[in-house]
């Protein structure tokens, strides 16, 4: 990655395939301590590529590129499966959001406003010690914050009204 901070009209956001799986591990290597996610052992690693390997799957991710096509930035999300089979609904579960120093706010910016457009639910937990100052973000995004006990903090985005009405 360039190091430069890049402005929106620099970067381009798009659905995140299996294709994108080594460029998005080489961000989360790059970005692990202010994740947080612990990819220092051999079970850690499986256990995020398996994760990423699902969300690539699932046509819920997007990554956001660089003029040099580098991912700089990467939303990791999958549709919830009871909510689909048992409501007949889609609601999307972010598992993880991850962007270079240089490139958050615009990286967050894109990759939330992609999620947002698809008008589904969404939730995102926030663990200890994320780094990235994504609550801001969230709230910014018009995401409210739930009440709960633990070591993460929660997160709902609900389509307008309107829009659920339309749908």
């Amino acid at each position: 990655m360039t190091g430069e901070r890049e402005n929106v009209s620099e970067l381009a956001c798009r659905e995140a395939s299996l294709g994108d799986m080594k460029g998005i591990w080489d961000l989360l290597r790059g970005v692990a301590d202010d994740i947080p996610v612990s990819i220092a052992s051999d079970a850690d690693q499986e256990r995020a590529l398996s994760n990423l390997m699902e969300c690539c799957s699932d046509n819920c991710s997007a990554v956001v590129y660089n003029t040099e096509k580098e991912i700089v930035g990467a939303l990791l999300a999958e549709r919830d499966l009871l909510d689909l089979a048992l409501a007949n609904k889609e609601t999307v579960n972010v598992r993880l959001t991850a962007a270079a120093a240089g490139h958050r706010d615009a990286a967050f910016t894109m990759l939330f406003g992609a999620l947002i457009s698809r008008g589904a639910p969404i939730y995102i937990s926030l663990p200890a010690g994320e780094g990235q100052a994504l609550a801001q973000v969230l709230g910014d995004a018009g995401f409210s914050s739930l009440p709960g006990e633990g070591k993460a903090e929660l997160f709902k985005w609900e389509p307008p009204v309107e829009a659920k009405a339309a749908a």
